[in-house]
This record gives C-alpha cells, sequence and structure tokens, in this order.
C-alpha cells in the first residue's frame, strides 16, 4: 500500500436528531471523521428528468476500514471538495476487511 494513494481529504456526516435548545429536536449532518482517500470518477452524466439540466456525478471513494463506520448507509453523506456526495453503498475492498470502497453520487 502507498501512502501517496490515498492524497484526497473527505468529511464523512450522517444525519441525526440533535437538541435545538428549545426543547425540540432538529435534523443536522454530524461529523463522522475525517478521512484520507483515493477518490476516482465513475460516471456523469446529464438529467433532464424535470426540463432542467443537471450534471450528475458518481464518485468511487476508498479509504481505510475504521470502527466509526458501521455498514448501515441510511443517511450517510460525503463533503469532498466542497461538494455534497450522497452515500449509495459501502463495500469491504479485500477479504482482510482493511478497506472500505464507498460509491456516492452527487451535483
Amino acid at each position: 500500500m502507498l501512502a501517496r494513494q490515498y492524497s484526497r481529504k473527505i468529511d464523512i456526516y450522517k444525519t441525526a436528531t440533535v437538541p435545538d435548545g428549545y426543547g425540540g429536536n432538529t435534523v443536522n449532518d454530524v461529523l463522522i471523521g475525517s478521512y484520507w482517500a483515493e477518490v476516482k470518477q465513475n460516471s456523469a452524466y446529464k438529467d433532464n428528468s424535470i426540463g432542467m439540466a443537471n450534471f450528475k456525478n458518481n464518485y468511487s471513494f476508498k479509504i481505510r476500514a475504521s470502527l466509526k463506520l458501521d455498514m448501515d448507509i441510511n443517511n450517510l453523506s460525503i463533503i469532498y471538495n466542497g461538494l455534497k456526495y450522497v452515500v449509495n453503498d459501502i463495500r469491504y475492498e479485500d477479504e482482510l476487511f482493511r478497506f472500505l470502497n464507498i460509491t456516492a453520487h452527487g451535483n
């Protein structure tokens, strides 16, 4: 494994309910952690379904496995270069469970 392979910094967030300070709850993104990742763009396409031209990007983020991340992909998002990507899939990259491959899409 090369240390230079993981040269991009990403932040992984999970959506959770947190107290709003007035006796109720609100939904916010809570930072799980910052990780060094290998980032690859899988595909990009133009979506014209609503009558507006939106560009969609599909990225693959490869990181070292962490105990903070569980395999539950509900409400996970990644911030990379100031853009937010919604997580579609998380899989182990190898049979020794050392690396995670996270697939995410965004605008």
